[in-house]
C-alpha cells in the first residue's frame, strides 16, 4: 500500500491556456503533469537558491 503521509494536495488556479501548454508539453515527454509541476518548482527553488547562495541577486 502506498504511504501518502508525506505528500499534501493543494490547488493552483491556472489560466487555461499555460495549463493547455504544460499538458501538451507533458504529453510530448510522457510525464504526468503533476510530476512535471513537481519537478519544475523543485529546480525553481534549486536555482534560486543557488543564486542567494552566490550573492548575485
Amino acid at each position: 500500500m502506498k504511504d501518502d503521509t508525506t505528500r499534501a494536495r493543494i490547488q493552483v488556479s491556472l489560466s487555461h491556456e499555460l495549463l493547455d501548454r504544460i499538458d501538451a508539453y507533458c504529453t510530448r515527454i510522457g510525464v504526468p503533469r503533476s510530476s512535471w509541476i513537481q519537478i519544475a518548482l523543485a529546480e525553481t527553488l534549486d536555482q534560486r537558491d543557488d543564486v542567494k547562495e552566490d550573492g548575485n541577486r
